[in-house]
């Protein structure tokens, strides 16, 4: 009987250089749930500032393996750990100027398996670097699973942050630690007056409303919101059925999604036209979206509609 390959989880690291990396990955070696006992190795792709405590390292029986060339970061290198030291968990801190597709096309070793991406951000940093860098954030936040902004003090911004992260990754838990090394990963917070019946989108708050009303469609079901949006058809989801949405630009002019709400009941609308849409929040079953069933989004019943011109800007940004 052919013997069956040890299981062998790998967690990734990601995130632009001083960006927390190191300590989300020490923090991550004192889960004795995930890490107790266990053999880890940990292959580091960059020196920060941060340095590990190789005595630190070898009591939480971790083997560090440095990748200083990005051509390095291979199945071989892969294969060579496997052959060597056997691992039960693999940890992995990438760097985050490398080619970000790299970690999930590269073949592994039998057993081994990438379970989850975590991301960490600079707060202090963040808007400059997504003005400098943003396409190389996009593809870190696409592959994530949870985002982390670290060092975190301006309230305000939680809802542009999310919106931005959400806007290429839906299914993304962003998280925020503060300076004190407190942690939020449950933001509830509305950039709306939810005790308003009557909730009017902006719109240059488009593209904010879409997200925060797919993240939490119970805070927002019943009420009824006004906007001015595009219609399009989507045959393929429902017989007839529209949705109502807005081009967004995450990215570059090269990476422009429409980012849309399922309209619930029987409308007629001209594709591609422009309403003014006055309509109920009301969830629908995640299947309506293609979504695994089961879950809960957002969709409108709605009330009345006039058509509208085009906005002056068209394109939603972040």
């Amino acid at each position: 009987m052919k013997k069956q390959p040890r299981e062998v989880p790998v967690f990734l690291f990601n995130g632009l250089l001083e960006s927390g990396k190191t300590v989300m990955v020490n923090r991550f070696f004192e889960n004795r749930q995930i890490c107790g006992g266990r053999k880890i190795v940990l292959i580091v792709c960059e020196e920060g500032i941060e340095e590990y405590d190789e005595k630190n390292l070898r009591e939480k029986n971790v083997t560090l393996v440095s990748v200083e060339d990005e051509e390095d970061f291979n199945s071989a290198l892969y294969e060579d750990i496997e052959r060597k030291y056997a691992p039960d968990i693999v940890a992995i801190e990438y760097n985050g100027m490398w080619d970000g597709n790299a970690p999930l096309e590269i073949v592994y070793p039998d057993g081994w398996q990438l379970v989850e991406i975590m991301t960490t951000v600079d707060s202090t940093t963040f808007d400059a670097y997504s003005k400098n860098l943003r396409a190389m954030l996009v593809e870190q936040f696409r592959n994530s699973d949870i985002v982390i902004f670290n060092r975190f003090t301006d309230d305000s911004k939680k809802m542009a942050y999310r919106s931005l992260v959400k806007a290429v990754n839906m299914r993304v838990q962003v998280v925020y630690e503060y300076e004190d090394g407190t942690m939020d990963a449950q933001f509830d917070a509305s950039p709306f007056d939810l005790t308003k019946d009557e909730i009017d989108v902006s719109d240059a708050d488009f593209g904010v409303f879409y997200f925060d009303v797919m993240d939490n469609v119970d805070k927002y079901e019943g009420k009824t919101v006004t906007m001015r949006a595009q219609a399009a058809q989507i045959s393929a989801v429902a017989a007839n059925g529209f949705l109502i949405g807005r081009f967004a630009m995450t990215c570059c002019a090269n990476d422009i999604q429409f980012i849309s709400i399922y309209v619930k009941n029987n409308m007629t609308f001209k594709n591609k036209a422009w309403y003014y849409v006055k309509a109920k929040v009301v969830s629908v079953d995640a299947s309506i979206y293609g979504e695994e069933p089961g879950g809960k989004l957002a969709a409108l019943e709605v009330l009345s509609l006039a058509p509208a011109t085009a906005p002056e800007e068209e394109v939603v940004t972040f």
